[in-house]
C-alpha cells in the first residue's frame, strides 16, 4: 500500500513538474502575463506578407552583395566572382563606348555624319541570367551606384528574331518594371541610403 502511495506521489510530482515547465514557457513567451488574443485572419495574412517581404529584401541584399563585392563575398579564387567581375567590366566598357559614340556624334553631326543605331556588341546579350533571368537589375544597379553612371540606364532589348541587344536610355525616360523597381529601391535603401 505504501509503495502505491509513493508511486502516486511520484506521478503527481511529475505532472506538476510538467505543468510548471509549460507554464514557464508561456510566461517566457508572454512576460506581462496577459492572455494573448488570437490573431485575426487579416493579421495572419499581414504577418505572412511581412515575413515574405523581409525574406525578399534579404535575398535582394545578398544577391547584390555578390555584385558589389564579388571577391569579398564569394572568395578570391572563386570562378563565379571572376565571372561577375568580368560581366561588370563588360557593362562598364559598353557604357563608356556608348558615351564615346554620343560624343563623336555630337562632334561630327555638323557634317551630317554620325553613327546610327548605337548597337554595341557584348556577350551579356547572350547570357540567360541577364536576358530571360532576372539578374540584369544587379548589373544596372552596380553601374548606377558603384560607377556613378546615372545619366543613362542600360537595358536589354529583344529583337524580332528573339535575340537581344544592349541599349542605353536616359535615366529620366527609363520605365522600370515592377520587380526591377522594387529590387532597385531595396538596393538603394540597404547599400546607398544617403544617395539620391
Amino acid at each position: 500500500m505504501a509503495s502505491k502511495d509513493k508511486r502516486s506521489q511520484i506521478m503527481i510530482v511529475r505532472a506538476v513538474s510538467a505543468f510548471s515547465k509549460k507554464l514557464s514557457r508561456f510566461t517566457a513567451a508572454n512576460p506581462n502575463g496577459e492572455p494573448s488574443t488570437p490573431m485575426r485572419p487579416d493579421e495572419i495574412r499581414q504577418k505572412k506578407v511581412d515575413i515574405s517581404e523581409e525574406a525578399f529584401r534579404l535575398s535582394v541584399a545578398e544577391n547584390y552583395r555578390k555584385y558589389r563585392f564579388p571577391y569579398k563575398t564569394l572568395g578570391e579564387n572563386s570562378e563565379t566572382a571572376d565571372a561577375l567581375n568580368t560581366d561588370e567590366q563588360r557593362l562598364l566598357a559598353a557604357y563608356n563606348l556608348f558615351k564615346a559614340i554620343l560624343a563623336a556624334n555630337e562632334a561630327f553631326s555638323k557634317y551630317e555624319t554620325f553613327i546610327r543605331d548605337n548597337v554595341i556588341a557584348t556577350p551579356l546579350v547572350d547570357m540567360e541570367q541577364y536576358t530571360t533571368g532576372d539578374e540584369f537589375i544587379y548589373l544596372q544597379s552596380w553601374l548606377y551606384f558603384e560607377q556613378k553612371a546615372k545619366d543613362y540606364i542600360p537595358y536589354l532589348s529583344i529583337k524580332p528574331d528573339g535575340s537581344y541587344i544592349l541599349k542605353f536610355i536616359p535615366t529620366a525616360d527609363y520605365r522600370w518594371n515592377y520587380r526591377a523597381k522594387e529590387v532597385f529601391a531595396i538596393i538603394h535603401s540597404v547599400f546607398y541610403p544617403t544617395e539620391k
